[in-house]
Order: C-alpha cells, then structure tokens, then sequence
C-alpha cells in the first residue's frame, strides 16, 4: 500500500506495516501509523519474519531520505534477524534517517536507545527460532504416531481406497480417476503409498 508522497518535504514520517498470514488482518496496523502522522505507509501482506522478498520494505526504504522518519509499530514487525535489524538501522543512521518504534518508544540514536534496539531484535529472532523448534518438535512427535500435521490431506483414506478399487479392480486408468476426484494424478499415487496400497501405472 503505497500513498503517493511529496519528495520535496522534509522531515517526512514513512511507516512500514507487515503481517505474516492472509489470516491476519493489516488494517489496525495501517491505522496505528496513520495516527502517528505518517505521511505514507508501506506494507508486506502474507510475508513472514523470515522472508527475504519484503517488497513493501524495499519499497519504503527507497523513497526515504535524509530527515525522513521510519515508523514501524514494533522492532519485530520490521526485521527477519537481529544482523539484519542491526544492519538496516546502521544504514539508516548513516543515511540520516530517524528511526521509531510506537511500541518500544525508543531512540536510536542514544546510546541508551541502540541498546534497547539491539536487545528487542535479538529477543525477537530468539522468541521465533523457540516457535520454530517447538514446531518441529510437535510434528516429529505426531509423526512418530502416525498423526498427520499440517494442511489436511485432498483425499480421505475412504475415497483413496475407493479410487484405488477403480484403478485396480474397475480398469479405470490413473488420469480418468484424477478427473473425477478433482486432484492432480500424483495426489492419487501419494494418498496410495500412504495407505500402503499397491499401485503399478
């Protein structure tokens, strides 16, 4: 969401919003920014923390100049890691840009400030590898169980038994069963090979 902005003005606020799931809703971030006073508002919509495309904030970091103000809501909305985070400000600082987090409330450009900075990108990054571990924790475990994790499977073990019995015993081919169950032929061979059921194309 780009507003378009005078690049004459100075001492313009640029803010920068970023959600990481369409499940998630942008718009209390937007307004949060536009109270702020910012006088335009860059966004990555569906992005994780972790993505490197951010075109939103590559976007945002173009049109800032010296003067301007980067605005985010909160330090772990903005940064994938915390040498990343770290980095961007550097550049920002260098570049004379003011940055300012609403939650943090913090000022960069003390001493006092940078270490906060340095501190909330850093838990940040810690807090999402922990997510991330217990993440992969849990699937290991279901999996260990036979529990499935994850998005559910196109098939359910009735209907892929039962296209199974089409292939096998009814002489329909693999394409023509495809086509009736609306998935992709390779959806019908994996639901078999999860069920242990014999299939030669």
């Amino acid at each position: 969401m780009i507003k378009v902005i005078d690049g004459t003005k100075k001492g313009r606020k640029l803010g920068y919003a970023r959600v990481s799931t369409d499940k998630q809703t942008i718009y209390q971030y937007v307004d949060a920014l536009n109270d702020a006073g910012c006088d335009a508002i860059f966004t990555d919509e569906a992005t994780s923390a972790v993505a490197i495309d951010r075109p939103g904030l590559q976007k945002a970091r173009a049109q800032l100049q010296s003067g301007d103000v980067f605005v985010v809501l909160s330090i772990d909305r903005a940064f994938r890691s915390a040498i990343e985070g770290l980095l961007f400000l550097d550049g920002l600082h260098k570049a004379g840009i003011t940055f300012c987090s609403i939650y943090q409330n913090v000022d960069t450009r003390t001493p006092e400030g940078l270490k906060r900075f340095t501190y909330d990108v850093a838990d940040a990054e810690y807090e999402r590898a922990i997510i991330s571990r217990r993440t992969r924790d849990k699937m290991a475990a279901a999996k260990k169980r036979g529990q499935h994790m994850g998005r559910p499977f196109k098939l359910t073990p009735r209907k892929a038994k039962y296209a199974h019995r089409l292939i096998v015993q009814g002489g329909m081919d693999l394409m023509e069963v495809a086509r009736k169950y609306r998935v992709a032929p390779v959806t019908l061979e994996r639901a078999f090979r999860r069920l242990g059921l014999e299939f030669k194309e």
